[in-house]
């Protein structure tokens, strides 16, 4: 009789989670929600369906759905970036094209290992309440900025950059990883490794600028 109840009062602890342990199985359901249904159909009441918990435990966790989605951007915004993060640290061997080659193929390689994460995060560009939508722009606006400064580092002698266009050709190499991203995950996409597109898009974005 004491095992039962030794037993039976561990179950009932095990299934009262707190609000620290509950939040990335919370994000998980955001997660799957937001992939199926989109922004506009990722509801508090659907968030706690898919995570199996009532709505007052879901909002112990988190007050709004704002919050939530607020939580699992930066969730999986810093899972996709660490890998390209990583590759835009470079020795003193590298060179401009290399390096941005490589950090492409990084970048796409993650994208192919979470492709469920890059869809909510490029979706999240266009549909998020102006309050996430500035916060997603306050940080790609620090990623184009590293890209910029490490362009500046390696172009060659004689075609030094200004501010200016070091800024202009960040921009527009974040902006090629974006949207080939989405061609990466498109049903075209399975005519591309990370590795081939990355060196075609590299292609694209020096020549043209050279």
């Amino acid at each position: 009789m004491s095992r039962e109840r030794s037993g039976s009062t561990l179950s009932t602890r095990a299934a009262h989670l707190g609000p620290a342990v509950r939040r990335p199985l919370v994000l998980d359901a955001a997660l799957a929600v937001w992939a199926e249904h989109g922004y506009r159909g990722t509801t508090m009441a659907a968030i706690a369906a898919q995570a199996k918990v009532s709505k007052p435990v879901l909002y112990e966790c988190f007050d709004t759905k704002d919050a939530v989605l607020r939580a699992l951007l930066d969730r999986e915004e810093d899972r996709l970036m660490r890998a390209t993060q990583q590759a835009l640290t470079v020795d003193a061997s590298s060179d401009l094209r290399t390096t941005v080659a490589q950090s492409y193929e990084a970048f796409f390689a993650a994208v192919l290992a979470h492709p469920v994460s890059w869809r909510v995060v490029f979706d999240a560009q266009g549909v998020l309440p102006q309050e996430i939508d500035n916060r997603y722009r306050k940080a790609r606006a620090v990623f184009v900025r590293q890209i910029a400064e490490l362009v500046r580092s390696l172009t060659t002698s004689g075609k030094e950059l200004t501010d200016a266009e070091a800024a202009v050709l960040a921009s527009n190499l974040a902006r090629l990883a974006e949207d080939n991203a989405t061609v990466l995950l498109s049903d075209e996409g399975h005519d591309w490794t990370p590795a081939t597109l990355a060196a075609f898009v590299t292609r694209v974005a020096l020549d043209a600028w050279s």
